[in-house]
Formats: structure tokens, C-alpha cells, sequence
């Protein structure tokens, strides 16, 4: 089987992902759903041979000592591709992530034209969160080009591995790739503060160390974009203050309430038309003075009031499901599958406004 021919499938698809396991056909996820190709089964040998096609000796070592090796392939004119090799059953596995050529505009992807204001702050750090496939590194993507095609800046991305690759327009623009570049995000974030960059994305905010020299870069004047695993606003206030130490926590709500621009969560909802695709949902935390008291005094637990609020932009998941929902773009079982309070955006469906105590819609 050739790993190009398979690429290039699940580009025709219009698929996110391409899983390749062994005992199993090639399988690609469409919209969030798994489907099988139309091929045998692979086998051990298979998978070792399709490997040998996109990964290079370095990686392939990586490989045989990691026992895993994330990199990234291209395919001219088709599509990049961010690859994960691991073993299973001690057999290989492969998955590929899809990356679209065209970089799609906060337009384009139904996104709020908020996040265009965001991605205009001034300095600070925007934090894009999420679980596995929900699209942040899509949106990160936008949020980057938008400033790459409207404002003269020096813009330095830390990636593992490099997935939108971004070329030069009114910014000058230098992607570094963890293992070909540089070592680790942390020594790359310490290195780029000595590169003149204007604006630093940092593809992941995995420890302490990172989101420390983060913060830093931000408290210096910088505006720095990253991204953590988690599921929205507060949950990702609250994984910052638990990546600490406790006795250093409360320094640390002082440097999120001064250097925080916003907390950008997403999720993805089915579209009610399924030729559609998918539709974005985003909660939005924006620094505002209310914000910036409430994280100073560690009262996380109630950032989702602040948000309800709407201020400068801000939204809470239920309060965008119900407009999704009231657009036409949504189903109702769709909205509250994927709500913080199913009954709560029941509810906020009808009309109702107001907040309780869990983040929710209530009347």
C-alpha cells in the first residue's frame, strides 16, 4: 500500500484524520465519525513499509528508542500532515491529521469576529483551549494569519510539529519545529525572547517551566498565544494554578490577573444540514477589570458570571449553543449534548438569560 495514494484519500474524503492499525482497513474520521475504506486489512508488515515512506532515519530512530514520533509530512499542492507513529499490541500505528494548504479566515470559519480583536491586543497571553480535535490549532492558525496579513510585526511560532505553515506577508514570520529546530518548547520560548518577535505562539503550554516563561514574555511586552488540553475558561484558570507549586500560586494569580488577555475554549458541533460539516462553539474570557479582580482574589470559580455578562466579546458555551441553535445551525439535542447545563440551555433556547451557581442558563 502507498502512503501517498492513502493521504491523498483522506484529503478526497474531506476528512481530520487517517488511522492506520494493524487487523484493521485504513480508517478515516469524517465530521467526528470513524469510517472504514474500502481495502484488506493491514498487516504488521503493511504498516512497517508505510512508515518507511514519510519517516526519515532520524525519526525512525526516534521511533525504535521512543517507541512512539510525532513529525510532519507535505504532500505538494494536496494538504499537510501531522503525523503520530506509537505501538500497539506491539505492532506499529499510525495517525495522520489533516492540514488544509489554505489557511481559512476567522470568517471562513464561522468564527466570532471577536477573536480578530483579540489577535490585535497589544501584548499579553491568549490562551486556545479544547480536547484533542476541536480545533484549536485551526483557529490558532487564523488568529495568526489574520495578524500576518494586516499589521507589520515579527511573529515567531514554537510547533511539534510545524502543521500550517504560514508564509511572510506584511509580517515577517519564523516557524520553529521542536526535535529539527530546537530542543523544547520551554528552550525555545527562553531563546525566542531574544529574536525581536513581536508575537510568539507556543504550540503547546504542557508544564510549569513553559507557562512560567510565558507569562514572562508576556509581562515584557509581548503578546504569546498557546494552548492547553482543557474544556473551558475556569477548568483552564484552575490547570494553570495546579501546574504550580502552592507556594507559589499566589504570585501566580497576581502575574494571570496583570499579563491574561483571554481564554479562547472550543468545541465542535455537528451542523443541523450534515453536508455542513461541522460548526465551531466557543466560550470567550476576556481580561476585563471585573475578570482581572476576580483572579486576583482566586475566585475562579466564579469566572463563568463574568463571562455571562458578555462584555468586550465574551460568551459562555451555553449562551453561543442557543444562538446556534436559534440560527438554525444546530439541532436541540445538539446543543444540549454539548452544553455545560443541558437543562440550563434548554431553557436559554426559550429565551432565558440569567446564570446559577454551575456556569449555567437558568431562568
Amino acid at each position: 500500500m502507498e502512503m501517498q495514494r492513502l493521504l491523498k484519500a483522506a484529503v478526497q474524503f474531506n476528512a481530520s484524520d487517517l488511522h492506520l492499525q494493524v487487523g484493521s482497513p485504513p480508517t478515516v474520521r469524517v465530521d467526528g465519525t470513524m469510517v472504514a475504506i474500502n481495502a484488506p486489512p493491514l498487516t504488521a508488515d503493511d504498516l512497517t513499509a508505510i512508515i518507511g515512506q514519510v519517516a526519515d532515519d532520524s525519526q525512525m530512530r526516534r521511533l525504535a528508542g521512543e517507541r512512539s514520533c510525532d513529525f510532519s509530512h507535505a504532500i505538494p499542492d494536496v494538504a499537510r500532515f501531522r503525523i503520530n507513529v506509537f505501538h500497539e499490541k506491539g505492532n506499529p500505528c499510525l495517525v495522520a491529521r489533516c492540514i488544509p494548504l489554505h489557511i481559512r479566515t476567522v470568517a471562513e470559519l464561522a468564527l466570532p469576529p471577536v477573536l480578530e480583536d483579540i489577535a490585535e491586543e497589544q501584548r499579553g497571553l491568549v490562551l486556545v483551549t479544547g480536547t484533542t480535535g476541536s480545533g484549536k490549532s485551526t483557529t490558532l492558525a487564523a488568529m495568526i494569519d489574520h495578524l500576518n496579513r494586516t499589521r507589520r510585526l515579527r511573529i515567531v511560532t514554537i510547533e511539534d510539529p510545524i502543521e500550517f505553515v504560514h508564509t511572510s506577508q506584511k509580517s515577517l514570520v519564523a516557524q520553529r519545529e521542536i526535535g529539527s529546530d530546537t530542543p523544547s518548547f520551554a528552550e525555545s520560548l527562553r531563546r525566542a525572547l531574544r529574536q525581536d518577535p513581536d508575537v510568539i505562539l507556543v504550540g503547546e503550554l504542557r508544564d510549569a517551566e513553559t507557562m512560567r516563561i510565558a507569562l514572562q514574555a508576556a509581562d515584557t511586552g509581548h503578546l504569546v498565544f498557546g494552548t492547553i488540553h482543557t474544556t473551558n475558561a475556569s477548568f483552564t484558570m484552575q490547570r494553570i494554578v495546579a501546574m504550580f507549586p502552592p507556594d507559589e500560586r499566589e504570585l501566580l494569580q497576581t502575574e494571570l490577573a496583570t499579563n491574561l488577555a483571554a481564554v479562547v475554549s472550543q468545541r465542535l458541533a455537528s451542523h443541523r444540514q450534515k453536508d455542513k460539516g461541522r460548526v465551531p462553539v466557543l466560550e470567550i474570557l476576556r481580561n476585563t477589570a471585573v475578570a482581572r479582580k476576580t483572579i486576583l482574589e482566586g475566585r475562579i470559580s466564579s469566572l463563568p458570571q463574568v463571562i455571562a455578562n458578555r462584555e468586550n466579546g465574551m460568551q459562555l458555551f451555553d449562551q453561543h449553543l442557543a444562538e446556534l441553535y436559534k440560527a438554525g445551525q444546530i439541532t436541540g439535542t445538539e446543543a444540549m449534548r454539548l452544553s455545560t447545563n443541558p437543562d440550563a440551555v434548554a431553557l436559554a433556547m426559550r429565551g432565558v438569560s440569567t446564570l446559577d451557581t454551575s456556569g449555567g442558563l437558568v431562568q
